[in-house]
């Protein structure tokens, strides 16, 4: 067999990462022109949680997949899922359309966020595992920094598409890279893969965001329809815990979350994801929207959030012995605590500055914490179950985005139709695109133009006391972090 080349299969590695990563912090920044362009503003975050929920569901059956056939195939397939959506993203005539092909997108964001770390373990001792850890998180950060510059740039002297069409070649050369570098001795083992689990999952949580989404906006929250969303998220989400305590290898083992450590951080990411997802998502709306900045300022406004993480991950990686999991995790949690309710002090006279102030006190934090979770749950199980705890602290921090995006999303737009309905506004949805729309605003009357401001000012800043609440409550819970670590034996890993 040939040797595989580490430093190339790593290099493919973090372009992937880069893929994953940025198809949330680019499409953030251009959200606002293409709800100018394709309308849709009620519905917009289907955009973000369509593609959370598909990498989401998926990310526990590729890790299984990958055991069967090989990290390669894999990790080629969801590339190659992230290229196609990406192509048919840009090809959108509508926002259904988009929304359908963010699902594409998706499936190839949970293929590559299985493997990644997998692939990582497989070719790097347990001394260098560290490192690389932080190289992904700092991969991670700098995606963040550049998708909403590149999306700002890009809107403002190409087009919105090409927040897609940037996916193609950087996609074709990680897997050109990978499917020449690494080579594998592939050992058939047999699985049963968990496919109730899967498809109860899906069908709980895709009830349960289309009730978020649709309640208060296009049905009341006590009409059947809503009411009949909500029933059916629940019965699936029984039938999936029941399924999983009896199938032999369940998609998400509960037994884990009886150790307190994996249990503490799974909680904590889980509001953590909704905190960073919200961010991503709405920020640049406020920037547009109520700031009446282009999205290149948009993007701007989000950079020192991603400046932060990749500082706290390079040290929180060389203190984390010194300080330990638990402190570490509190640190960072709690500026994300104080941050978060510090957002809510965000006014137009305060201007682009202070929010920017705030998110790199969240950026720093994420960077201390994502490092001291993910270390602190690798190291409380035994290597044959590491897999599958890493991917359970992945789903739920996937699933806390969705549900969290999802649930900020239908606050925002209850509060900004009632208030433009109460000001008068006939036409309130048709308004709000053209407020987002560049070429559209300047010609608003200016009564009609305040009206709007006022009332997207209203509905984002109930998002940001939503994210206070995720973000306190993120602390509280990281409070409870057992002070003593179990460190389970390690194995030596084999070199390729």
């Amino acid at each position: 067999m040939k040797e595989t080349n580490r430093k190339a299969v790593l290099t493919a590695v973090l372009l992937a990462n880069f893929l994953a990563a940025i198809d949330v912090s680019i499409v953030g920044t251009a959200m606002p022109t293409i709800i100018g362009t394709l309308g849709g503003l009620p519905i917009m975050s289907w955009v973000f949680s369509a593609f959370l929920l598909a990498s989401t569901v998926t990310v526990p059956i590729y890790g299984k997949l990958s055991d069967l056939y090989g990290r390669k195939i894999i990790f080629m397939i969801g590339a190659a899922f992230i290229i196609i959506g990406s192509i048919l993203c840009a090809l959108s005539g509508s926002m259904v359309q988009l929304i359908i092909f963010r699902v594409v997108q998706g499936l190839g964001a949970g293929g590559i966020m299985a493997v990644a770390t997998t692939i990582i373990g497989d070719i790097f001792t347990v001394e260098e595992r560290g490192k690389m850890q932080g190289l992904l998180s700092s991969v991670w950060g700098i995606s963040a920094i550049l998708g909403p510059l590149l999306g700002g740039l890009m809107i403002n002297f190409l087009s919105w598409q090409w927040v897609f069409y940037i996916n193609v070649p950087v996609g074709l050369i990680a897997m050109a890279v990978l499917f020449t570098a690494l080579h594998e001795n592939i050992e058939r083992k047999k699985h049963s893969i968990d496919y109730i689990g899967s498809l109860t999952l899906a069908v709980s949580m895709t009830s349960l965001l289309l009730a978020l989404l649709s309640g208060g906006a296009e049905y009341a929250w006590v009409s059947p329809q809503i009411l009949g969303l909500f029933g059916v998220a629940i019965l699936f989400l029984i039938w999936f815990i029941f399924n999983e305590r009896r199938v032999a290898e369940p998609m998400i083992s509960f037994e884990l979350f009886k150790n307190p450590t994996i249990s503490v951080a799974s909680g904590a990411n889980f509001l953590i994801g909704g905190v960073l997802t919200g961010l991503s998502s709405y920020i640049p709306s406020y920037v547009q929207g109520v700031l009446g900045d282009s999205p290149t300022m948009a993007g701007m406004v989000l950079m020192p959030l991603s400046i932060g993480w990749p500082i706290a991950s390079f040290i929180g990686g060389s203190r984390l012995t010194t300080w330990g999991y638990r402190r570490t995790a509190l640190i960072g949690v709690g500026g994300i605590a104080i941050a978060s309710v510090l957002l809510n002090f965000t006014t137009i006279q305060l201007g682009e500055w202070y929010p920017m102030v705030v998110l790199f006190v969240m950026g720093f934090g994420m960077g201390l914490c994502t490092m001291a979770f993910i270390v602190a749950t690798q190291t409380a199980v035994s290597w044959n179950q590491r897999g599958i705890a890493t991917a359970s602290l992945q789903f739920i921090r996937s699933l806390g985005s969705a549900v969290g995006v999802a649930i900020m999303g239908a606050v925002m737009n209850a509060k900004i139709i009632s208030d433009l309905m109460e000001s008068g506004v006939a036409n309130p949805l048709e308004a709000s695109n053209a407020l987002l729309d560049e070429s559209r605003r300047p010609h608003l009357p200016a009564d009609l133009l305040d009206k709007l401001v006022n009332a997207f000012d209203n509905g984002l800043h109930y998002v940001f006391i939503l994210l206070a609440v995720f973000g306190v409550l993120s602390f509280v819970m990281t409070l409870t972090f057992p002070k003593k670590q179990v460190q389970v034996e390690e194995r030596e890993v084999k070199r390729v």
